[in-house]
């Protein structure tokens, strides 16, 4: 029956064990709350001025989508009494006319991703503020 006695010497001398590893662990826990927390880094003017080049960005041109698809709408409104092949070609044509618009503008927009210093990134939503779609 030394087995059964060899599996308790064990156990109780890996108890043993785990509590000097658990008083180690709860000083480093102590050591841990007494340091300063780190106080979350502030974000800088370019992180700043990218967000809101982005949210202007996104609106302005959700609204330059929509007033190119109410341009459509009303170009398709007009058109509809056209015949058919002429109304169709001059569909055609005004909507490549009004995309080419559409993309001018968005070109002169990119998007935030590679932008480097507050300055452009300033420039870039005021810019954004007076842009207008040409007729």
């Amino acid at each position: 029956m030394t087995g059964g006695g060899g599996a308790a010497a064990s156990s109780s001398a890996s108890g043993a064990s785990g509590a000097a590893g658990g008083g180690q662990q709860a000083a480093g826990l102590i050591a841990a709350l007494l340091t300063k927390k780190k106080k979350k880094k502030r974000q800088s003017g370019i992180t700043a001025a990218k967000k809101r080049y982005i949210d202007k960005r996104k609106v302005k041109l959700g609204e330059m989508r929509a007033l190119k698809s109410k341009r459509i709408r009303e170009h398709n409104a007009k058109t509809k009494t056209m015949p058919k092949a002429e109304r169709d070609a001059s569909r055609r044509e005004f909507k490549k006319k009004v995309e080419t618009q559409y993309k001018e503008v968005t070109k002169r927009f990119p998007p935030a991703r590679g932008l480097k210093d507050v300055g452009t990134v300033r420039d870039l939503i005021a810019r954004l503020e007076r842009v207008r779609m040409a007729r």
